[in-house]
């Protein structure tokens, strides 16, 4: 029997930037205790740092909802108390050693990498299981059997083995986001389905240090009142071994932020690990799971005589090209009282809860797109905004209607300059307007992405002028409609100026780049003509 080893409690595993800006590897302690010392986690992909930062906010459920101030707060189905409880936490600026090392030195041998009993979010041992190499667990690498990368980050012993600190955090990152490759062991299980987090349109907070990020995601409202009591995956004597397992959605924070998606068990050569067998694990409905806060949601009308529910966004409609400012909406507006088809996020909502004073913060996104059959990883992206707080809180309520509205508007002009493109391709004989379409509203999105978040940023909702503003952005995109259509217009060419007779279904009409640049500009001005109506 071997001995344990690899205490992620001791043992340095977390890289962390420290906020001077230099990179640090920490324990899971060491970076609890001194987060507000630190910037960010920054491992090797910002998928893995997510499930890094669940698992210190699953800490953080394990202690302080544990209190007797939390607890009366259950009892009395207050919102109102949870609020004031995190308003006292986040007051302090740092996590007190006493208190996190109070709670995890109890839980100390449940946190050992390689145990022969139990190891850290793992099974001892599992009998028959899809076996895989070291070379999938990695995030990074994304090699399965069927896809061998052309130029991979890592070669020879890099792609066969880790050590313990990198086998840890990926460990952590095939728990979450873990494709569906997995066979079953036996019939009549549950169908597989990626990891949960690997299911959901990932929205997060990241504020100016590790302790905010850890706080403002940190939500002691779980859907308008207090979370219920639960047990962290470390905590219960017996730890769930069952394959495919369909369990009720999760009430607590740190059952839901230690979800065990996966029965995993680390295979070793001497010191290294050099593969894992793997098992499906826990897993629920993710239609209405409003009990997750980290996700958007894309209401479903549903057939005929079902029921009409939210659901995280597809595999299918994830789409890596779209800026997250675009989809402003669905991130900030809560659901429609007649329509119904849209809902924020719960951790938005949470912060739109607190009306903490007014700073700066950043909404970040995470989403992975899965291959064929939701079999390998195709590509895993993220964005971010950087917004005031005050523009969360009810008080910048009023805002949020105007951006919406704006960012519409400008939608609408950017597909104008797709018109445009389209129609001057028309005018040159050519065939391929729809390529050309899509290439220079790609183009004008790109040249839009910077002023936009520019100016998000710098409004200040308590002292900025909404008018002003408003208006200021639509200055701004006019400007940069209507270079990004002389420049399409000056690169089109002397056959599209010439242009010619084009025929669409029974009507005909002359094509040519001084005419179509012309209807171009008759629609931006009536667009433009129409907001300034409705804004007076």
């Amino acid at each position: 029997m071997i001995e344990p080893i690899f205490n992620l409690l001791d043992n340095p595993w977390i890289i962390v930037t420290n906020v001077q800006g230099k990179e640090e590897i920490l324990s899971l302690t060491e970076v609890l205790v001194r987060s507000h010392e630190l910037k960010n986690i920054s491992g090797e992909t910002p998928a893995q740092d997510l499930v890094i930062l669940r698992l210190l906010i699953g800490v953080l459920y394990a202690i302080y909802t544990r209190t007797d101030e939390y607890k009366e707060a259950q009892d009395q189905e207050s919102e109102d108390m949870c609020i004031r409880i995190w308003k006292g936490l986040w007051g302090r600026g740092h996590f007190p050693k006493e208190e996190i090392v109070g709670y995890l030195k109890d839980y100390h041998e449940r946190f050992w990498l390689r145990h022969p009993e139990r190891p850290f979010y793992q099974v001892v041992e599992i009998q028959k299981g899809s076996d895989f190499a070291v070379s999938k667990m990695m995030g990074d690498l994304s090699e399965g059997g069927n896809k061998i990368q052309l130029f991979p980050i890592r070669s020879g012993k890099g792609k066969r083995h880790l050590e313990y600190a990198e086998a840890a955090r990926w460990l952590l990152y095939l728990n979450s986001f873990d494709d569906a490759a997995a066979k079953p062991t036996q019939k009549g299980l549950a169908s597989m389905s990626v990891g949960w987090l690997g299911q959901l349109g990932l929205v997060y907070i990241a504020g100016a240090n590790l302790f905010e990020t850890l706080m403002l995601n940190f939500s002691l409202v779980n859907q308008g009142g207090p979370w219920e009591s639960g047990v962290a995956a470390w905590e219960p004597d017996e730890p769930n071994t069952g394959e495919r397992t369909v369990i009720a959605s999760p009430n607590s924070g740190e059952e839901l932020f230690t979800l065990q998606s996966r029965r995993i068990q680390l295979k070793y050569d001497g010191d290294k690990v050099i593969g894992y067998t793997l098992l499906g694990g826990d897993k629920f409905d993710s239609a209405d799971a409003f009990v997750e806060p980290m996700t958007t949601w894309k209401y479903n009308k549903g057939k005929t005589g079902q029921k009409e529910t939210y659901l995280p966004p597809s595999n299918v409609a994830r789409n890596p090209s779209k800026q997250l400012w675009r989809d402003f909406a669905p991130l900030l507006l809560e659901a429609e009282k007649d329509s119904g088809t849209s809902r924020k996020p719960g951790i938005l909502k949470w912060i739109s809860e607190l009306d903490i004073s007014s700073k700066q913060i950043q909404i970040c996104t995470l989403t992975i797109k899965y291959g064929n059959m939701q079999s390998g990883v195709e590509e895993i992206w993220g964005d971010a905004l950087s917004v005031n707080t005050y523009l969360l809180s009810h008080l910048g309520e009023k805002w949020i209607g105007r951006i919406i509205d704006l960012v519409k508007i400008t939608e609408e002009l950017v597909k104008m300059i797709g018109n445009l493109a389209s129609n001057i391709v028309k005018a040159s004989g050519s065939t391929d307007g729809a390529s050309q379409r899509i290439y220079a509203m790609e183009q004008v999105y790109a040249a839009l992405d910077g002023p936009f978040r520019k100016w998000l940023m710098h409004i200040n909702s308590d002292s900025s002028d909404v008018i002003e503003e408003c208006d200021k952005w639509i200055g701004i995109a006019k400007k940069i409609i209507l270079d990004s259509g002389e420049n399409l217009v000056s690169q089109a060419g002397m056959q599209a100026f010439v242009g010619r007779m084009v025929k669409l279904g029974n009507k005909e009409d002359y094509y040519c780049t001084p005419k179509v640049y012309g209807w171009f500009i008759g629609s931006v001005t009536k667009k433009l003509n129409e907001y300034s109506a409705e804004r007076r």
